[in-house]
């Protein structure tokens, strides 16, 4: 690893936490926002911010959380870019998952192909680290099969970006 590059899972990881959260709070009206792409660029950048105060408060469930200001950045660009991109990446996902609607799917793995699909589409990260990085967070915070499934649909949706 050179000077440029660091470890971005934790980024990654804030990502998926933000995501996550917004699909288990009662908060429906930026969900809505969010899942139609018509969520203010402001109102996002104050929600990132709040999130982080919580995140970084160590508790019972979270002792652990730590966030720089590197991929803290890095998580933000990953969580506007899907708030953009959210339509094209939901048709991606359900087309490799051959769903009508991602409503049925368990809502860690929709956030964690939320997040790998963004990156693989809209970053320049090498696809195996994609791939890789996104399976690790599924297995660590997923169901027993959540690994596997995450790599098939990642792996199926990386072919479609050509």
């Amino acid at each position: 690893m050179n000077q440029q590059e660091h470890n971005k899972t934790p980024g990654r990881e804030f990502a998926l936490k933000f995501l996550f959260q917004l699909f288990i709070k009662e908060n429906v009206d930026l969900k809505e926002r969010f899942l139609s792409s018509s969520v203010n660029k402001e109102d996002l950048e104050e929600q990132l911010i709040e999130f982080k105060e919580s995140y970084l408060q160590p508790d019972e469930e979270h002792q652990d959380n730590q966030i720089d200001d590197k991929n803290f950045f890095f998580a933000c660009k990953l969580v506007k870019g899907i708030a953009l991109h959210m339509s094209r990446i939901e048709e991606l996902i359900k087309a490799e998952t051959k769903r009508e609607s991602l409503d049925n799917i368990e809502k860690i793995e929709r956030c964690v192909l939320l997040v790998g699909t963004e990156e693989l589409f809209y970053f320049d990260t090498p696809y195996q680290v994609v791939l890789s990085e996104l399976v690790g967070l599924a297995k660590k915070y997923g169901g027993e099969n959540s690994g596997r499934f995450v790599n098939g649909v990642l792996d199926g949706i990386r072919g479609k970006k050509n």
